[in-house]
């Protein structure tokens, strides 16, 4: 009984060691390789649009073209915000001795994106701030697979990077 039972375990073991974990590290090697491309991209986009302090209908559609071309599934958000200065009275008499920034979010990017804008692209301003949110919208196979053997969960792949405008 007891070598009936050590075989089992040992066929148990084997096809634990020899399978799934070889597999479960190849999907999570894939997955994060794509993580690490999609942030890239992202960067790219962001320096690439505050260099030349402008977004065209092209520059989003190539980002999200480029984002999404890793095999996973993501949700990706611009977003504009734009500086404003508030000056600052000191606290005597009418001078002023500094400003404030205030970033305002806008929504032109959005119309950007929709096909409304008159011009098919949005011209910043130096201080104005692009930001990049991206999140992923499905879970891929290798944190499907990790959560269903391990019952771990990483959790969404989500991250935001913003750049600004020079």
């Amino acid at each position: 009984m007891s070598d009936f039972l050590n075989k089992v375990i040992t066929l148990i073991l084997i096809f634990v060691m020899l399978i799934l974990a070889p597999l479960l590290l190849s999907y999570m090697s894939t997955d994060m390789s794509a993580e690490r491309l999609v942030l890239n991209d992202v960067s790219q986009f962001i320096d690439k649009v505050t260099d030349k302090a402008s977004i065209t209908e092209k520059d989003l559609n190539t980002l999200y073209l480029n984002v999404n071309s890793h095999g996973r599934a993501y949700e990706v958000t611009v977003r504009r915000y734009q500086v404003m200065e508030e000056p600052v009275p000191s606290g005597s008499g009418d001078d002023i001795t500094e400003t404030n920034l205030i970033y305002i979010s806008m929504d032109d990017i959005e119309d950007l994106v929709n096909g409304t804008s008159e011009t098919g692209s949005i011209d910043l301003n130096v201080k104005d701030v692009v930001k990049v949110h991206v999140e992923e919208v499905a879970m891929s196979a290798g944190n499907r697979m990790l959560w269903t053997l391990l019952r771990v969960d990483k959790g969404q792949f989500e991250f935001s990077l913003a750049g600004t405008v020079r």
